[in-house]
């Protein structure tokens, strides 16, 4: 199966990343990877409008992850080790996975691109653009999506932060396919991961990613094997969050909770195996 994969340039989206292009060699062909924090705007003028969005102890640390995260990968790559979850380019270029950068996937030339790739199935993966025709209508089978909750609890964005700062004892990853809609379509499979008590943003990511690494392979075996229609979302436990707020953040720390140090941030960098489950 002729795969391509839409993601964005983020630790937790890299550790999944990792497994798919180790444990689909041949098949992934492409990987669109989205340049843009927030549509519209520079990622300079977005991580501005965050971080003061989200205060200097919760927005600073957001903003410190992904230096870390780019410090990890260089230190990687001067010892000459095995790319870790630091940097997507350097686990594409490890794999010899070609890389097509945009912060519009509807733009003429990302289109082309794909098309080109002939995908099967095309996989999404902590990609923050919406995807729409005509981009749904180049794969063959269709184009599925992991979500780090158990849809329909938690749509939208920071669904790990959501549910610590909202108090939930049980969070997950699903894998779905993708209609026009946000975290809408059928589920294909999901997976539970508990939230410890002291977990960190970050911990909690990382084990959602896992999670989600295994059911994606899981949904694209059985794929392999002919349709899957998936379930309908129950919409009567539908929840939806944006960009942690600060009363949410508060909550966080209320109960607990934190982002994460810079010494899980950089166990995070240098991430080379997912647990999966």
């Amino acid at each position: 199966m002729k795969i391509v994969i839409l993601t964005f340039d983020l630790p937790e989206a890299n550790v999944v990343t990792r497994v798919l292009l180790r444990e689909l060699t041949g098949e992934v062909r492409g990987i669109v990877a989205s340049t843009s924090m927030i549509a519209g705007i520079s990622n300079r003028a977005a991580m501005v409008r965050l971080g003061r969005a989200m205060g200097w102890r919760y927005g600073g640390a957001w903003q410190l992850h992904r230096w870390v995260a780019k410090l990890g990968a260089l230190n990687l790559r001067l010892q000459r080790k095995p790319a870790g979850a630091g940097s997507l380019k350097a686990l594409a270029r490890e794999a010899g996975i070609p890389v097509f950068e945009t912060a519009d996937a509807r733009n003429k030339d990302c289109l082309e691109t794909v098309r080109a790739w002939a995908p099967d199935l095309i996989v999404s993966n902590y990609f923050n653009q919406v995807i729409r025709p005509p981009m749904l209508e180049i794969p063959r089978v269709g184009t599925i999506n992991m979500h780090p909750a158990l849809l329909p609890r938690n749509r939208g964005l920071m669904p790990c932060f959501w549910a610590m700062a909202n108090g939930d004892g049980t969070t997950g990853a699903s894998v779905h396919w993708v209609d026009e809609d946000l975290d809408t379509g059928n589920i294909i499979v999901q997976g539970t991961v508990p939230i410890e008590a002291g977990e960190s943003v970050i911990s909690l990511s990382n084990k959602c990613s896992d999670c989600g690494a295994g059911l994606l392979l899981k949904s694209v075996a059985r794929l392999r094997e002919g349709a899957v229609p998936g379930t309908p979302q129950d919409e009567t436990k539908r929840s939806y969050h944006s960009w942690p707020s600060p009363g949410g953040i508060r909550k966080l720390y209320r109960r607990g909770h934190r982002y994460g140090s810079v010494a899980e941030m950089w166990r995070q960098a240098g991430r080379a195996d997912a647990v999966l489950q």
